[in-house]
């Protein structure tokens, strides 16, 4: 198989590695919204991390490269901040419609800016606090009370607390993987976020077993699968695109996620929805755009 090749087509459609990484999130979470809730959330995350694993470690060798990478502590980190990000946002998807946890999900670019300024001494400027106005007035119009009662969906306030706290775990790893990207292989990178969930989680799995059966068989190997992709696209995707552009393209998996809950789930998307969403996304692009560091 010849892998060079393969990775300069896949690095030369730039802006499509990010359209093709919300496509595969999108129909990831479609499985994880399919499976029955007798099958752990935990579960679910070690049986995807089991499969992408195996195909990362298998792409690892055919390459010939350093499988453990170099800054191993920054690699371990964004294991860990990935499988707990993961854990909340299946949670998320398997309390509330698809396409408002996805929305919340997609608050991470606004967690980003915030923590930029934070940890890695990116200037706070006001253009974050307009950001954080206008995320902020999408989600309260996509989740007030009204507004869930005219489409008929009640949400208890811990899954909502649990989606938003998988956002700022998205916002903390994809930090990670922002600084991991220039001196790590993509491959590795993503080899150590299935890998930290393997080794956290087995113990656990073990103790509470569910056999799944084969239909869910069927969707949990489409859960890995999907993954996989959309975590490879992405990790080139934020390695070559300015963060501006990669958060707005990143939100089309609102858009995906949005059309499967009405296909799939009869969810009721109204002008509400549209408008919070449209308030989010702006939100998302403003807060990532012309960030100064500090001198």
């Amino acid at each position: 198989m010849n892998f060079t090749k393969l990775e300069k087509k896949i690095y030369s459609l730039k802006r499509f590695n990010l359209i093709f990484a919300a496509f595969f999130f999108s129909l990831m979470t479609l499985c994880v919204k399919n499976i029955d809730k007798r099958i752990p959330i935990y579960e679910l995350v070690l049986f995807r991390s089991l499969l992408s694993l195996m195909i990362t470690v298998f792409i690892i060798k055919v390459k010939n490269i350093n499988q453990w990478g170099n800054n191993k502590p920054l690699l371990i980190l964004r294991g860990a901040l990935g499988t707990s990000a993961l854990l909340c946002i299946f949670c998320a998807i398997r309390n509330m419609p698809l396409s408002i946890s996805t929305v919340i999900q997609y608050t991470y670019p606004i967690f980003i800016s915030i923590f930029a300024g934070i940890l890695i001494n990116e200037k706070i400027t006001r253009n974050l606090f307009f950001a954080l106005i206008i995320g902020w007035l999408g989600i309260l119009v996509i989740l007030n009370p009204t507004q869930l009662s005219n489409i008929n969906v009640e949400i208890e306030n811990i899954w909502i607390s649990i989606a938003f706290l998988g956002s700022i775990f998205t916002a903390l790893a994809y930090i990670t993987v922002k600084k991991l990207a220039f001196t790590e292989d993509i491959y590795v990178i993503i080899q150590y976020f299935p890998l930290v969930s393997l080794i956290t989680l087995l113990p656990f799995v073990l103790i509470n077993w569910v056999t799944p059966n084969l239909n869910e068989l069927v969707w949990i190997i489409g859960i890995g699968l999907f993954t996989q992709l959309g975590q490879t696209f992405l990790t080139i995707g934020l390695k070559h695109l300015p963060a501006s552009q990669a958060s707005s393209i990143n939100y089309l998996q609102v858009l995906f996620g949005s059309i499967w809950g009405v296909l799939f789930f009869s969810e009721i998307i109204n002008l509400n929805f549209i408008i919070g969403s449209l308030l989010v996304l702006l939100g998302t692009i403003i807060s990532s755009t012309k960030i100064i560091k500090k001198t």
